[in-house]
């Protein structure tokens, strides 16, 4: 097996890390590794591909460099952030199942503890409800009304 291989092997498998990952490093390296290719069809020295390779990915990353920033910022322009964890409780409806000791209510199977934001009337089992905050594990929560 001849060194070309070894580099042609390496090139391709960073190319396929880059179909799976869209980080575009692997992009850089897989093109640096088949540029050492074809300078080991030429020439077969160790060295010479070395410096090929780290040649060929430096350029390619550097000349990249900001026409990658530009096309990220592009890409995300006008991009909400989604709210995950307790922040996608934030406006969710549920209906009150347990109205004794302590308020639980149950969105999408779980249930939660919850106070009450207002001071009226206490809630009942079976009211709908809305999630307006949260301290820590405990849903603060206000009529639907």
């Amino acid at each position: 097996m001849g060194l070309w291989s070894f580099w042609l092997i390496l090139g391709v498998g960073f190319l396929v890390a880059e179909l799976l990952t869209l980080s575009t490093t692997c992009l850089y390296i897989g093109v640096g590794a088949l540029a050492a290719m074809v300078c080991a069809l030429f020439d077969g020295e160790w060295i010479p591909t070395i410096i090929t390779f780290v040649v060929a990915t430096g350029i390619l990353y550097l000349s990249t460099y900001r026409l990658r920033h530009r096309l990220v910022k592009a890409l995300h322009r006008g991009a909400q952030p989604t709210a995950t964890g307790m922040d996608a409780l934030i406006g969710r409806t549920g209906k009150v199942i347990e109205a004794q000791d302590c308020l639980r209510i149950r969105i999408d199977g779980d249930v939660w503890q919850v106070h009450p934001t207002h001071s009226g009337a206490p809630l009942t089992a079976g009211e709908e409800v809305r999630v307006v905050g949260y301290d820590s594990i405990i849903l603060k929560v206000e009529p639907n009304n």
